[in-house]
């Protein structure tokens, strides 16, 4: 499914409160998440969360069909994104003795229950800390994303035909 048909539906189903800017649409290879856009403070996305879980929950039906991959969802005010449904994943990694001591040290001390929450709330962190530049890298990603689309490979038979110009026989 393509993000028109996703922002079609969107506009069909969910109220105007959350439309205050066009959603942004996430796509990972296992999850499409969806962030809608407010208008009100903060403190209103749980409110709104639960006024459009329904027609929310119609949208990701739809999608999931024609995608097949689950949908998640969040809310954005202003600085401010509280996401709702995404999955958690397991993720293999090494870490030194240093990396590791430093998440049991967050365990000890309560900010973190698990080693993997410690490591959650590290890439938070970071995440928060550097939002301008991750928003930029986003930005490149996409753009390198509909540059890949524009592509177009076909099969060919045989080797490539080259103009006289790039010919090395000539």
């Amino acid at each position: 499914m393509h993000d028109e048909e996703i922002l079609r539906l969107i506009s069909q189903y969910l109220p105007p409160e959350v439309q205050a800017g066009p959603p942004e649409i996430r796509r990972y290879s296992d999850e499409i998440l969806i962030i809608l856009e407010i208008s009100q403070p903060v403190e209103e996305i749980p409110r709104l969360r639960e006024q459009t879980r329904r027609n929310r929950m119609r949208i990701a039906r739809e999608i999931e069909q024609h995608s097949g991959v689950p949908v998640a969802w969040g809310m954005r005010a202003d600085e401010h994104e509280v996401l709702f449904t995404t999955r958690t994943v397991p993720v293999m990694t090494r870490l030194g003795r240093a990396e590791r001591e430093l998440l049991d040290l967050l365990v000890a001390v309560g900010i973190a229950d698990t080693r993997s929450s410690a490591l959650a709330y590290i890439a938070r962190a970071f995440a928060f800390e550097h939002r301008e530049w991750i928003a930029e890298a986003r930005l490149a990603v996409g753009e390198m994303a509909r540059v890949r689309a524009r592509l177009q490979l076909r099969p060919r038979t045989g080797p490539p035909v080259l103009p006289p110009e790039l010919n090395d026989d000539a």
